[in-house]
């Protein structure tokens, strides 16, 4: 498993070839994404769950853990759920589109992958990096709402105090934006 323990993971490329792994790797970082990568699919459902990526390429076979297994189980866990899931397949069975999607991945690249449309799955649509923003907190609300945006699978969390209230900022999960209704209370909504 090959990660940048520093910061978030931008994309998670899982595949049981190494080379691959490598290329797509050099081929987005040079792309300015922070990538991260597993060799199977226990390692990659790990990996995810311990740094939730904003994407996942997955492979459909893998040793351990199949990709449609892997994508399943990421979308059921709200850390995860919001991520982009790609997968990326040599498989010859006319059905492997269909099962990808019905596994929750968003698009089924077939190998060998061409760059740019690899390039742009990873982009995504613009509404992936949208920013939550919610103003007037007092210390603890603050931590608690940081506490739970982690656990709806918001990243790039962030805290600003000025004139002695509590801002807190995130990237919501894609397809998400948050939201504060009458009586202060904050939600994730779909659009």
């Amino acid at each position: 498993m090959t990660t940048q323990e520093d910061g978030p993971i931008d994309v998670l490329i899982a595949d049981d070839d190494s080379e691959l792994r490598l290329s797509v790797r050099l081929l987005l970082e040079g792309q300015g994404y922070r990538c991260a990568e597993a060799a199977d699919g226990r390692e990659a459902l790990e990996l995810a769950l311990r740094h939730p990526p904003r994407c996942l390429l997955l492979d459909l076979v893998m040793p351990e853990l199949d990709g449609l297994s892997v994508a399943r189980t990421l979308r059921a866990d709200p850390r995860t759920r919001g991520a982009h899931i790609h997968c990326v397949s040599g498989s010859s069975d006319p059905k492997a589109p269909q099962k990808a999607h019905a596994a929750g991945c968003d698009l089924y690249l077939p190998k060998p992958v061409d760059p740019a449309a690899l390039l742009e799955a990873v982009r995504g649509p613009a509404e992936s990096m949208r920013i939550g923003v919610v103003s007037g907190l007092t210390r603890p609300q603050a931590e608690d709402l940081l506490d739970w945006l982690q656990n709806q699978g918001c990243t790039r969390l962030e805290v600003l105090l000025a004139e002695g209230t509590f801002t807190v900022r995130c990237q919501c999960p894609p397809g998400m934006r948050l939201v504060r209704g009458e009586g202060g209370s904050v939600r994730l909504l779909r659009g």
